[in-house]
């Protein structure tokens, strides 16, 4: 038998990586952060010198949380994401908010063979519907398209089907893209206070909430006509 990796000591580690990671982020960030506090009009400009002129070693922290976060179960990164785009814009934000992403979960899918899942995720309705897809690889992109969705019962999907390394990153690469955009040029429409690319940020946010609402509704029905076809 293969030994199985011990669950809770591996989201402690995660934990403790991530407070670290934080710590030196608060660190290098600490100015900015007192600004954003005390925010005025000559703040403002102060806070946009500031806060654009960090340079690798403070993006590579911020990825390195993004996959951290996103590694770990029931963890939202979100917040650190809408951080990375009002530091460095939509453009720079989302490739460091998608490589973070993309890191945390290939984290994952490569050590999900030896987790021993507890028996609630092995019985998720989630996980049902991602495992009986007619196209694994167009519900895996959509698994991970939809933060609402954990990542872990998407990528123990992907493992319980085999699927291969080259069809999971095809499917990470395209379903971390969209909430990394959003989550990236929300944080720089909130740096600019540009209330139409915010507006914009919240109706895309609705969209993939809507997107989560169908799937649960497509679980539901699938669910019923399995119920009606076994009477």
């Amino acid at each position: 038998m293969t030994k199985k990796l011990n669950k809770p000591l591996l989201i402690t580690a995660g934990v403790i990586v991530s407070l670290i990671l934080i710590y030196f982020i608060y660190r290098d960030y600490r100015p900015e952060i007192f600004l954003l506090t005390h925010m005025n009009a000559h703040n403002k400009v102060i806070l946009m010198q500031l806060i654009r002129s960090h340079g690798i070693k403070n993006m590579l922290l911020l990825l390195a949380l993004i996959a951290t976060f996103n590694a770990i179960p029931g963890m939202s990164n979100s917040f650190v994401c809408i951080f990375t785009g009002l530091c460095y814009g939509p453009v720079v934000g989302f490739i460091v908010n998608w490589i973070g992403n993309i890191l945390g979960n290939c984290g994952v899918m490569s050590i999900i063979h030896k987790i021993d899942l507890s028996k609630l995720s092995k019985k998720s309705k989630l996980l049902s519907y991602l495992l009986n897809q007619r196209y694994p690889l167009v519900g895996l992109t959509i698994g991970f398209m939809v933060p609402v969705i954990p990542s872990v019962l998407v990528n123990y999907a992907g493992a319980r089907m085999k699927v291969s390394w080259v069809r999971y990153l095809v499917a990470v690469v395209i379903g971390m893209a969209p909430t990394s955009f959003i989550y990236a040029f929300g944080g720089d429409a909130l740096f600019k206070h540009n209330d139409k690319r915010l507006i914009g940020a919240v109706i895309a946010i609705i969209v993939v909430i809507a997107m989560f609402v169908l799937i649960k509704k497509l679980i539901k029905r699938g669910r019923r006509s399995k119920q009606e076809a076994s009477l």
